[in-house]
């Protein structure tokens, strides 16, 4: 039962406000009765239907307030006392505490203690100081337990909207690494299936090397896959069962995995070597996994892989001596990737046409603050 009122708040405001009525009921008394004097019939009619209101206390919090106090004061007002007082008032107090904002709250409880005082002191009150003592007292405990409530929920919603958040751009993250690792190698097995049938009977040779190199392309990009999809699964193995994201010292392995693919690549690095962050060196390798891809794709001309240690930035720069006329889409997936991971490191990449032919993607990343520790493999 407990479980299926959490799961249905209509239904269990409703049982409350049965309860509630229940309970105003049993305390009802007329002007200066005991308990277990039953008031008149119009006293236990008020004292019942002053607790209806509390049905709609969530959806209409302040509303539910203003009718259970209304209601309250004609029962005072005609001369009736409830004895073991007005559980529809605190319960609706409590909830416009616990939803409202401050200021609402704190009106409508004004409201509701100058209508409280107009309505005792009308039906001839046997100890109006105590009563208005007592009165003040609950609401200002009411009050207090309610507003505790609102900081409490409050506080789990913006941890809730900040774990959306991060799942959020979680995702965003595992579809660009999802995009760039079928991109790439989904387009080497490309070229080296139509090479090997190409020479299938004229160079059997030629053919079986191309087919070694997809199968290698193949396994490599199934270990990469399972490795990003297994951050959407709970963890089921340790730590150290995960390769470790690529970075720097895997792009030698990239370049020559295009160069098996047909495509020739130079690579060279100029200035002092240094370490960065595994952040910062998945980055720099991805965009030129991206680059490398567009070249293997639509310039198939030999490329150029420029890493540059500057003093306080690191330039990574893909270049092709151009091929096949294509204009390249600005939005699409690659290249919107590419710049958000550059904004998301401080960089800064810059996509166009060099002259006097072909293409370039030049990535600026400026080096941490700080030193920066050793790459450590994926938690």
């Amino acid at each position: 039962m407990p479980g299926l009122l959490r799961a249905r708040p209509r239904l269990a405001d409703a049982v409350l406000a049965v309860v509630g009525a229940a309970y105003q009921l049993v305390g009802a008394t007329d002007l200066g009765g005991h308990f277990g004097d039953h008031a008149r019939p119009l006293g236990l009619l008020l004292a019942a239907v002053s607790a209806l209101p509390l049905a709609a206390r969530r959806r209409f919090p302040i509303s539910a307030l203003v009718a259970c106090v209304v209601l309250m004061g004609l029962f005072y007002g005609l001369g009736f006392r409830s004895q073991l007082g007005q559980l529809s008032v605190v319960v609706a107090a409590y909830t416009v505490w616990a939803h409202c904002r401050f200021r609402d709250a704190l009106a409508v409880t004004l409201l509701g203690l100058a209508a409280y005082e107009t309505s005792m002191l009308s039906g001839s009150p046997v100890s109006p100081v105590g009563d208005s003592l007592l009165a003040l007292l609950l609401a200002a405990g009411v009050a207090a337990i309610g507003r505790t409530a609102y900081v409490r929920s409050h506080r789990l919603r913006d941890a809730e909207h900040e774990a959306e958040e991060a799942v959020a751009e979680e995702r965003v993250r595992i579809a660009h690494e999802l995009h760039d690792v079928v991109s790439h190698h989904l387009s080497v097995i490309s070229v080296q299936a139509n090479l090997a049938r190409y020479v299938f009977e004229s160079s059997p040779d030629t053919a079986r090397t191309a087919l070694d190199t997809i199968t290698g392309t193949t396994t490599e990009a199934l270990d990469e896959l399972r490795r990003l999809l297994s951050v959407l699964r709970p963890p089921q193995h340790a730590p150290a069962e995960y390769r470790p994201q690529p970075g720097l010292a895997d792009l030698d392995a990239l370049a020559a995995r295009v160069r098996e693919a047909g495509i020739p690549v130079e690579v060279s690095v100029t200035g002092e070597p240094r370490t960065l962050p595994p952040g910062q060196q998945l980055c720099a390798y991805r965009v030129a996994q991206e680059a490398l891809t567009n070249v293997l794709k639509h310039a198939g001309s030999a490329a150029s892989l420029v890493i540059e240690y500057g003093t306080s930035q690191l330039v990574l720069s893909v270049t092709d001596a151009g091929g096949r006329e294509v204009t390249p889409n600005p939005a699409g997936h690659g290249l919107v990737g590419m710049r958000e991971r550059a904004r998301m490191y401080g960089g800064v990449i810059e996509i166009g046409p060099r002259e006097p032919a072909g293409f370039a993607v030049v990535l600026t990343l400026p080096y941490p603050s700080r030193p920066s520790p050793e790459p450590q493999e994926p938690e």
